[in-house]
């Protein structure tokens, strides 16, 4: 179920002032939080995501950590079109852009063409109009994304525009954790002697002869 960011940003506060851990001033999350709520439909406003760009990366990067649905859509797009893909979390830790939403590039989730399809505006955005992938989400969630595409940014409705996808999917292969496996040390073998009457013996770790190597 969909959290409003408004309690999210409550929890960070509370848990950041009891941990030490949080560097943003209670105005400036009472500020972030309350200029940016879902609204009933769980699309965000133009003005909603313009409110985004007025806020700190860091203040971003809190909200990244626990946001969902259409938050996480609104703010990574944000911190995409700052080249933020990833960045430190307020307890010492990391986010990076695409760890809860990468699994969804080219999937098919929203109705595109058709009956569905939005007018064209008149001041029609292709995605060679935008400098980066990020701004070019940014501005595809500002104007109805990513259940409605007026521009034909998101031509196989996975919720991505242009080459966003693709920033998504290189930002988890950059920085998602590698799993750490354990190599058992190599044992080495001892070194075989030959006696004078022809045997092969080695030492063992207590110093005492033991043939038969």
């Amino acid at each position: 179920m969909h959290r409003p960011l408004e309690l999210q940003g409550k929890i960070l506060f509370r848990s950041g002032i009891s941990k030490g851990g949080l560097k943003l001033n209670r105005a400036l999350i009472m500020a972030f939080t309350a200029s940016f709520l879902v609204s009933a439909c769980g699309v965000p406003t133009s003005t909603q995501v313009k409110a985004l760009s007025t806020q700190p990366t860091s203040a971003l990067c809190s909200a990244h950590v626990s946001a969902s649905g259409a938050d996480l859509l609104a703010i990574e797009a944000e911190l995409g079109a700052r080249g933020a893909l990833q960045c430190n979390t307020a307890y010492g830790g990391s986010s990076y852009l695409g760890a809860r939403t990468a699994a969804t590039v080219g999937k098919s989730l929203y109705a595109r063409g058709g009956a569905s399809a939005a007018p064209v505006p008149r001041d029609d955005k292709n995605c060679s109009d935008f400098a980066s992938a990020g701004e070019a989400q940014r501005f595809f969630i500002a104007n109805g994304g990513p259940h409605r595409d007026p521009h034909g940014l998101d031509g196989d409705g996975d919720g991505n525009a242009c080459e966003w996808g693709k920033a998504l999917k290189s930002s988890v292969a950059k920085y998602k954790p590698k799993p750490v496996r354990y190599t058992a040390p190599r044992r080495s073998s001892p070194t075989c002697h030959t006696g004078p009457r022809g045997g092969r013996y080695y030492y063992s770790a207590s110093g005492r002869k033991v043939y038969g190597c």
